[in-house]
């Protein structure tokens, strides 16, 4: 389900809520009105104070729901950020990792080569720098796409934690 489909339904609900919440003080203000308008001392004592406290209910849950909505609204805008970010990352990481494997290829081949000749040291130890830099790009490009299939370990009895580190 998308974040459009998921916001739009949240409002839904809390329309309908909203308007189920709000017939029960305008049926009281309405029966109250009609049985009780005889006298202008419906909104003095008992009857006032039940009709007060009904419309105040009534804008307190709409103040409730408004927060619990804005809420909703705004935890559903995170993971839609979260998933956009996360699906980023894959991509990148996909695409770095196709020339890395051209590389390391490359790498292998002159590692050999340099092994059988006598080859400087000083090109060695660049060619072993190199490699210890394409090792640590690939393991960067590894946690990229770690994020699609999150491992996860027991870290307390029962809890399990997805382990980032892997």
């Amino acid at each position: 389900m998308k974040a459009n489909d998921i916001i739009s339904k949240g409002k839904r609900e809390f329309s309908i809520t909203i308007a189920l919440v709000g017939i029960i003080p305008f049926l009281v203000f309405i029966y109250l009105m009609v049985v009780k308008v005889s006298s202008i001392r419906i909104f003095v004592g008992e009857v006032g104070l039940i009709m007060i406290l009904t419309i105040a209910v009534f804008i307190l849950g709409i103040h409730v729901g408004k927060r619990m909505l804005t809420s909703f609204l705004s935890e559903i805008i995170a993971k839609d950020r979260k998933a956009a970010i996360t699906e980023t990352a894959l991509a990148v990481g996909h695409e770095i990792n196709n020339p890395l494997l051209a590389i390391r290829g490359n790498l292998q081949v002159m590692e050999s080569y340099l092994s059988e000749s006598h080859a400087p040291d000083t090109i060695k130890n660049r060619l072993k720098t190199i490699v210890d830099n394409f090792e640590r790009v690939r393991q960067a490009t590894e946690q990229f796409l770690a994020l699609s299939n999150p491992k996860s370990k027991p870290v307390f009895g029962k809890i399990n934690m997805v382990d980032i580190h892997r």
